[in-house]
């Protein structure tokens, strides 16, 4: 009678666990290529750490909001998607204000794609900025 009992534990926790291992594979997003004018900030993003669960990716790092005046802040936020920090001093992600100076929200691009996803993040601004310009 155990064999059964725990067979059936075991395909249960395959059966749960399948679909959350096979969307950790979905690549994270990266900035958006074509230029928003409806999303007039930009945003390079310094650290960016996710994990993901049955209900998206959940984030948080720092970044600094391209001025004038440049600079830092903190944040996080759930979405659909992770995304990638900027690699390159000249890339950036499109922003814009839904509650000034504490939620933004970015264009994310998909990889090899030209879908692009919003995320919004909430943010807490600093006086100066984490990267040298």
């Amino acid at each position: 009678m155990r064999i059964p009992i725990l067979l059936s534990a075991f395909l249960l926790a395959q059966f749960v666990a399948a679909p959350a291992a096979s969307a950790q594979h979905e690549p994270p997003g990266v900035a958006s290529t074509a230029p928003n004018p409806a999303y007039p900030l930009h945003l390079r993003v310094l650290t960016a750490q996710r994990a993901r669960d049955q209900f998206g990716v959940h984030g948080f790092g720092r970044a600094d909001l391209l001025g004038p005046p440049i600079r830092g802040l903190d944040y996080t936020y759930d979405c659909g998607e992770g995304f990638l920090h900027n690699e390159h001093a000249d890339e950036y992600y499109q922003g814009r204000w839904k509650k000034p100076d504490q939620e933004m929200e970015i264009l994310v691009q998909r990889v090899g794609s030209d879908h692009v996803d919003k995320c919004s993040l909430k943010v807490t601004l600093k006086a100066e900025p984490y990267g040298r310009y």
